[in-house]
């Protein structure tokens, strides 16, 4: 009887210990969301992983601000320096920067590239509870202060792989620590990572490709975002285009991306979905919901051709489909705010 009681407290404490875990915190993007089976959970370890310029960093800022206004407290180290003001400002994470108040949360951005610098930070941050999401863009950047110490009265020792680059063991170590005080404390972390591809230089093909190595087996979930050809031009009315000719703009405002889920489980890896980067402002939550629509058969798709339920009439390709719903008035749609406020009283966040 006694041995049945400890075992039974034992089981208690262990289900009181995990209650807040496996907690999904909705990215408030429906592509993003579809693919992570509802939004990252909290005490896991997501990975976005492309070549530059992808937009993965944009995104990155896009899912702080949706997370901050639902009371979230969100921490972005900027390893490359690169989070300007007009990115925060276009991506309004520029609302919530250092604004943290009983309405919403706060966006804390740390420009530190220095492992042990960003090392301190982070187990101070992490110990005191208050962030639900940690973003490190990106992890490449992430380097030994041994050769960046240009004041040390010792030599500067130069770039090896044992002091930088994605072969590092600084670099392993530093990951499998966070992940383990990821889950701990019950914070995501969301790494930004970069292909670096070792190219043969007379033909020029890719002969070893460089970039999730490293953390390939400290993530629970990657998400390769890759480019498409498929651009597009939005003119001042909000109507789409993807002939430049009829646009006064010279560069599209709107490139095509596939995001391939590469590690979850079995049935899931590989799956694949498409939507629409708005570039400086993140995913267009438009054409992404018009997206995510489709995939739920709530707009029928027959080959080319789409059809809106209640209509008789079938549009001809997807741009034709987003200018019509597009140019329906707005107060005959339910805006982003009402989804939102319904997703926040289902206690989705």
């Amino acid at each position: 009887m006694e041995k049945t009681k400890d075992l039974q407290k034992l089981i208690s404490e262990v289900n009181e210990s995990n209650k807040e875990k496996h907690h999904v915190i909705s990215t408030g993007i429906k592509s993003i969301d579809y693919i992570l089976g509802g939004g990252i959970e909290l005490g896991s370890k997501v990975q976005f992983v492309a070549e530059s310029s992808t937009g993965k960093s944009t995104i990155a800022l896009q899912i702080s601000k949706k997370l901050c206004a639902h009371g979230l407290n969100v921490l972005y180290i900027d390893t490359e320096n690169s989070i300007s003001t007009e990115l925060l400002t276009s991506t309004d994470c520029i609302k919530y920067y250092n604004t943290g108040n009983e309405y919403h949360g706060e966006f804390v951005l740390l420009k530190e590239s220095d492992f042990d610098t960003v090392s301190k930070y982070l187990d101070k941050f992490i110990e005191s509870k208050y962030f639900s999401l940690i973003i490190i863009d990106s992890l490449a950047s992430i380097v030994s202060n041994c050769y960046v110490d240009i004041d040390s009265k010792k030599e500067v020792k130069s770039i090896t792989n044992n002091n930088t680059n994605y072969e590092s063991r600084p670099l392993n170590l530093f990951i499998n620590k966070y992940s383990n005080l990821a889950n701990k404390y019950n914070v995501a972390i969301l790494y930004i990572n970069q292909y670096r591809n070792k190219v043969d230089p007379k033909n020029g093909t890719i002969l070893k490709e460089f970039g999730n190595k490293i953390v390939k087996y400290n993530s629970d979930i990657i998400l390769k975002i890759k480019k498409d050809k498929d651009v597009l031009w939005q003119d001042e009315n909000g109507l789409f285009s993807n002939d430049s000719k009829t646009n006064n703009q010279e560069l599209p405002t709107h490139v095509k991306l596939s995001i391939v889920l590469d590690k979850s489980n079995k049935k899931l890896t590989g799956t694949t979905i498409d939507t629409y980067l708005k570039y400086g402002y993140g995913i267009d939550e438009s054409l992404d919901e018009i997206l995510d629509s489709i995939r739920k058969n709530e707009i029928f798709k027959d080959g080319k051709y789409y059809k809106l339920p209640d209509e008789l009439e079938k549009y001809d390709g997807f741009i034709n489909l987003a200018n019509h719903i597009m140019s329906i008035p707005k107060s005959t749609k339910l805006s982003d705010d009402d989804v939102y406020v319904d997703d926040y009283e289902d206690d989705e966040y």
